[in-house]
């Protein structure tokens, strides 16, 4: 299990926890820091993992990365989208691309790409997020093709209201108050259920919301 983000002190926790629950397999938690939106990086990231895997094959990918830009569109840059963009697509597509490489030549795998209930329905202030999910969503399909004939299956996840970094205190508190939230765990379970099916089978969508949380009509 190689775990990778840019802050190396969140991915050393998360490790730590992981080694803890999962004894017996200490040694096989590995973290690598890496900026997703640098090609030069990414390339370089998977080239570690090569070595660190021993020959044994990638065989899932969980797209996790993303950031906000929020706010009026007359207040937005194109710095702003740019940003958004690099991190939330252009990452995702090329940790796919070199994910794909080592899947073919594996005979299969599975990507699993953490989208957002913002591809179907945007709120306001959001276009530069709610671009970069429709934009994953697109990129989830087009792999979800490309992959097909060679046992790689692609889908994505869509959660609605996560407590985090990405929200501010007063977003937060107010969401609490009129929708809910539901808790990352709730993702992580999704992920597992997706990861654990057989190549045979894909989950192309899947929405997760807090029971409260209108999807359809909000505004």
């Amino acid at each position: 299990m190689i775990l990778t983000a840019r802050r190396l002190e969140k991915l050393q926790e998360v490790q730590e926890v992981l080694r803890r629950e999962l004894p017996g397999k200490e040694s096989q938690v590995h973290v690598i820091t890496s900026d997703v939106s640098k090609e030069e990086t990414v390339v370089e990231l998977f080239e570690k993992i090569d070595k660190l895997d021993g020959g044994k094959g990638l065989d899932l990918l969980v797209n996790n990365a993303g950031i906000m830009a929020p706010g009026p569109v007359e207040d937005l840059t194109a710095a702003d989208m740019k940003k958004v963009l690099d991190v939330n697509v252009v990452g995702p597509f090329l940790c796919a691309r070199e994910a794909m490489k080592r899947m073919k030549a594996a005979g299969g795998g599975r990507i699993i790409n953490i989208a957002s209930i913002s591809s179907i329905s945007p709120r306001p202030n959001g276009a530069t997020y709610t671009t970069s999910k429709f934009a994953m969503q697109g990129l989830s399909y087009s792999l979800a093709l490309e992959g097909r004939a060679h046992n790689i299956a692609v889908g994505s996840i869509h959660p609605g209201n996560v407590q985090s970094e990405l929200l501010s205190p007063e977003v937060i508190a107010e969401r609490e108050r009129t929708e809910g939230f539901i808790q990352p765990e709730d993702v992580a379970s999704c992920v597992l259920t997706m990861a654990n099916l057989p190549y045979s089978a894909n989950v192309l969508d899947l929405t997760v919301i807090p029971t409260k949380q209108p999807l359809v009509g909000r505004g």
